[in-house]
């Protein structure tokens, strides 16, 4: 379950609900609650940091979304980078979630698109 996220978060912190354990195979993860994301919004489901940086915890498909209009128990697919077995305990924090808003937009299909300074570029071309 989550906490309150104080006002100077960046992100919520997710507790998890019972001990389990992840390897290099997905596992589907039920993380014990259902909340209802803003409308306007969504919500980003992510590994902290330090697991992540530490332990090799990632989600299988890179970042969770959680819509607006989702009301199920939120789930994370996990696994570890190097295979290497995770173990953790209730109430530890391995993932976090970020609430952001999401544009409302109008997708057109066009021919051609403008041109612009970086163009068709690609990987590293904004120079970083």
């Amino acid at each position: 379950m989550p906490t309150k996220g104080s006002i100077d978060s960046g992100a919520i912190d997710v507790y998890m609900p019972e001990s389990g354990v992840i390897c290099g195979q997905a596992k589907l993860i039920g993380l014990g609650f259902k909340a209802a994301v803003p409308f306007g919004h969504v919500a980003l489901l992510l590994p902290r940091s330090s697991t992540g940086a530490k332990f090799g915890v990632e989600l299988n498909n890179t970042c969770g979304i959680i819509d607006a209009d989702y009301r199920g128990e939120w789930m994370a697919m996990m696994k570890t980078k190097t295979g290497i077995p995770y173990l953790w305990n209730a109430g530890d924090r391995l993932l976090q979630f970020l609430v952001v808003p999401v544009a409302s937009v109008m997708l057109e299909l066009v021919e051609t698109l403008d041109t612009t300074g970086r163009d068709q570029g690609g990987f590293g071309s904004s120079g970083t």
